[in-house]
């Protein structure tokens, strides 16, 4: 088994949302943030649910200020499916659905992750979020 078969990109998607919902949940300190930053490339961009298109640089700076936002925040991943492996290259979607004051908020997300590095790591380069519309009841 090669290194990059050791990498498992659902436990770095459920690892880096987890990072993300410490920090808009909760008083974290700045390590936190500093940690979720270290795992995008430089050239990391996103397109949000509204169809905003951010730069790894405006998410940061969005972050920044936006440090325990949503007390309680909560981010359940699931659904995680590897569409591609090629190279250094994989595209994974998954599902996220962000529990915050009693009610959520779900979306499927695209993540293209490159593996570099000694050791090997993902780095983010894009993302592309979905929102899902609510079930109606």
């Amino acid at each position: 088994m090669s290194a990059s078969d050791a990498l498992d990109p659902a436990v770095e998607v459920e690892a880096v949302h987890a990072l993300l919902s410490t920090w808009l949940g909760t008083d974290a300190g700045p390590e936190v943030l500093e940690r979720f930053a270290a795992t995008q490339h430089d050239t990391f961009s996103m397109v949000t649910t509204s169809g905003a298109r951010v730069s790894r640089s405006e998410l940061l700076s969005s972050l920044r200020r936006a440090r325990n936002s949503q007390p309680g925040l909560d981010i359940e991943i699931s659904e995680t499916e590897v569409l591609l492996t090629e190279g250094n290259v994989t595209v994974v979607r998954f599902m996220e659905r962000h529990h915050v004051g009693g009610k959520h908020a779900d979306r499927w997300t695209t993540a293209v992750l490159t593996t570099s590095g000694n050791p090997l790591r993902y780095s983010w380069r894009v993302l592309h979020e979905t929102a899902v519309a609510p079930a109606d009841s």
